[in-house]
């Protein structure tokens, strides 16, 4: 797989934001779609983002605490001020689950052994992602009903969109066609 995955593009910047991203137009109910529909769906996503080497065999009940905890994040990330007390349950459960690497400096890891070590695993890589110094640079996709998020890595902050091929270029149609209805109007 090379990123792009059947309208899904790899462009969060991490695998967190990555997973939010799994469900497209999330600002637009009649278009809303959720790319992890069936466990061989994550499986594939799994894979695509470079979370793992392998697909693995994932029952539904995984699926499910996947796409809670997908909403749980995606609810952290867009609130303001950020609300954690979401993540405090999903967390404690990571870290029962995971291991502290041998060397220095510390690390805690789940190892994608199983389907019941993803959850564990997308919880502690959110934690990192959390706390990180890169959090001012998560932003949302200013596209209308996009929904999208993303880590601007422009030098000065500036990145709007989720992609300038996608969201980008459907502002920039609109505000030529604007202009062109705006100046028709005035001859």
């Amino acid at each position: 797989m090379d990123g792009h995955w059947d309208g899904y593009d790899s462009i969060g910047g991490s695998v967190p934001l990555d997973l939010v991203n799994t469900v497209s137009w999330r600002r637009d109910p009649a278009r809303r779609d959720d790319r992890l529909s069936t466990p061989e769906r994550l499986s594939e996503w799994v894979v695509l983002v470079g979370a793992g080497t392998e697909r693995l065999e994932i029952s539904e009940a995984v699926l499910e605490e996947v796409r809670s905890f997908r909403e749980t994040l995606y609810g952290v990330l867009v609130s303001d001020p950020p609300d954690v007390t979401a993540l405090r349950k999903p967390l404690l459960a990571a870290y029962r689950y995971a291991e502290l690497t041998p060397v220095l400096p510390l690390k805690w890891t789940v190892p994608l052994n199983d389907d019941t070590a993803l959850p564990h695993f997308l919880a502690l890589e959110a934690e990192e992602l959390l706390r990180s110094g890169d959090l001012a640079r998560i932003r949302e996709c200013e596209g209308p009903g996009c929904g999208w998020i993303f880590t601007d890595r422009t030098r000065n902050r500036s990145r709007r969109w989720c992609s300038s091929s996608d969201c980008g270029n459907r502002a920039r149609a609109k505000r030529h066609y604007d202009k062109e209805a705006r100046d028709k109007g005035r001859v």
